[in-house]
């Protein structure tokens, strides 16, 4: 279980993780960014708010206004900002009832697609408890017994009773502070009509709800959102809402107008007008439930999309721990993604890397044309995992396409080439346009990995690991290739046959094939 902690992390750790994590709500939209260290400690470095107010048009409406998407496309684009400022690595974002119900909601997350490259998932009212369940749980030791957790939105109210252990309720109503105004509240101050109106609608909808509640027996109600930290911050303490001081300021809300409110020390300026009815439904919940305090709890469904993305990619802080360099992570992750034959596909790239070390005085390239070659050779037959039948140009399509970070677009067309010619057909610019679009340097490059690769390859033909070293030795015009193996190569010997004309030409030698016997 993940836990999230506000200390400063250490920056130095091998293999962190920046994750950046965006809730975009019916008052406002928030975004976390934090660290994830491979041992899975998670800590938050900076967070940020900013409120668009979509739910105040969309609830009367099902329709959100091109105004209120033009100021959620502009902090959506400072929020993306800010997060590659600080060096996030994946920006995880969710949308919930304002655009969930609207009518226009798709063309606002294709716009944010479109302009902003963020992809948005629109969540479920459920799966928006279960994440509010996963933040509070990763910053409150919620123990064994019961606790009841409310979180109140624009749009929507999620109810959970749960434990450290699960979530024994997961439960969502369309009473947020926006929606009920915009449905009930008519009049400012609102009107006592209006006000029995709300408090009956609160009434009905919640006691089916409550009993189920009261089965469960919580021990401590936790509340969570923006509404109830405002709501606690008017009752004169930010950590919790006592009964008898929300009930003074109920009353004195009720007979308030908005000019009053604007003089309430601490009222967020958005929340002035929706204020009123989200007090009016915390004092019916602690009525109902019979509430002494509710706890406010700061972590919610923004920390609960961190938690959930972690533990879903838990694989991925290990593999950082134990692959600190971020592009070779980046390959090895694009071959587990492709089911790779893992001990064939390294041992090859070590004898391919093992013939470039002992010919670097023929061919004479460095550590970057060195690393490319590898890559290509640890990439070389993903393609299989579509289908062995031309897997080679399945391996092409793959790499040009996989998504690797941290590579130029040159660096993985010479990876994709690589592995696409380590056998069949010699690269050619007349026939092959990707490798003709390359300049004559990394062409050359090319040409000598796929030359060094299908060798290797040939060597370890039966997927055995037979043949656990070579040796190179260079004459004038004549290059001898000895296999050592303890093992019967046979086979290895006459892949390597096969596959060595390229290499000749490459070299421009010819090559001696032998074999050696080593002691087991």
């Amino acid at each position: 279980m993940s836990h999230i902690s506000s200390t400063t992390p250490d920056r130095s750790g091998i293999g962190a993780l920046r994750l950046a994590a965006i809730d975009i709500g019916s008052n406002s939209v928030h975004m976390i960014v934090a660290q994830a260290d491979s041992d899975g400690a998670v800590t938050a470095l900076w967070r940020v708010k900013e409120m668009v107010g979509l739910g105040r048009i969309s609830f009367p409406s099902n329709e959100l206004s091109k105004q209120a998407m033009d100021r959620a496309i502009a902090s959506l684009a400072r929020m993306k900002q800010a997060a590659t400022q600080r060096q996030a690595e994946k920006i995880v974002a969710v949308a919930t009832s304002a655009i969930r119900e609207a009518r226009n909601g798709g063309d606002l997350i294709e716009r944010i697609k479109r302009e902003l490259k963020l992809y948005v998932k629109v969540i479920s009212a459920r799966e928006e408890a279960r994440l509010i369940y996963l933040g509070v749980r990763a910053s409150r030791d919620l123990g064994n017994k019961p606790h009841l957790i409310i979180d109140i939105g624009g749009g929507s109210v999620e109810f959970i009773v749960a434990t450290a252990r699960e979530a024994r309720l997961l439960e969502s109503r369309k009473l947020g502070a926006a929606r009920m105004t915009a449905q009930f509240v008519h009049s400012d101050p609102i009107s006592k009509q209006d006000l029995r109106n709300l408090r009956d609608h609160y009434e009905q909808t919640l006691r089916p709800l409550v009993a189920r509640i009261q089965k469960l027996k919580p021990v401590t109600c936790l509340g969570t959102s923006g509404t109830l930290e405002n709501i606690a911050l008017l009752c004169g303490n930010e950590q919790r809402i006592v009964a008898d001081r929300l009930s003074r300021l109920e009353q004195k809300l009720i007979r308030s107008t908005r000019e009053d409110r604007d003089r309430f020390q601490g009222l967020d300026d958005h929340r002035k007008d929706q204020i009123t009815a989200g007090v009016i439904l915390v004092g019916t919940l602690m009525r109902m439930l019979n509430l002494k305090q509710i706890e406010i709890c700061g972590a919610a469904l923004r920390e609960g999309i961190l938690t959930d993305y972690l533990s879903r990619h838990r694989p991925d802080l290990q593999i950082r721990r134990d692959v600190p360099d971020p592009r070779r992570r980046s390959v090895l992750d694009l071959a587990r993604r492709c089911n790779w034959y893992e001990s064939h596909s390294l041992h090859v790239a070590r004898l391919t890397l093992r013939l470039f070390d002992d010919l670097k005085s023929l061919h004479g390239l460095g550590e970057w044309e060195r690393e490319l070659i590898e890559y290509g050779a640890l990439l070389h037959d993903i393609g299989w995992h579509i289908a062995p039948q031309r897997h080679h140009k399945h391996s092409q399509y793959l790499i040009l396409n996989g998504d690797l970070k941290n590579f130029s677009s040159k660096e993985i067309k010479i990876m994709a080439k690589i592995a696409r010619f380590h056998r069949k057909s010699a690269p050619d610019p007349e026939k092959h346009k990707v490798y003709a679009s390359l300049d004559g340097h990394s062409r050359r490059v090319v040409r000598t990995g796929a030359a060094l690769l299908r060798l290797a390859d040939g060597m370890d033909r039966s997927h055995a690991s037979a043949v656990s070293n070579v040796k190179v030795k260079i004459g004038k015009k004549k290059i001898a290739l000895t296999l050592l193996s303890s093992a019967d190569i046979q086979l290895e010997m006459w892949a390597v046959r096969k596959k060595r004309e390229l290499f000749e030409k490459v070299f421009k030698s010819e090559l001696v094939i032998e074999s050696q016997v080593t002691r087991s």
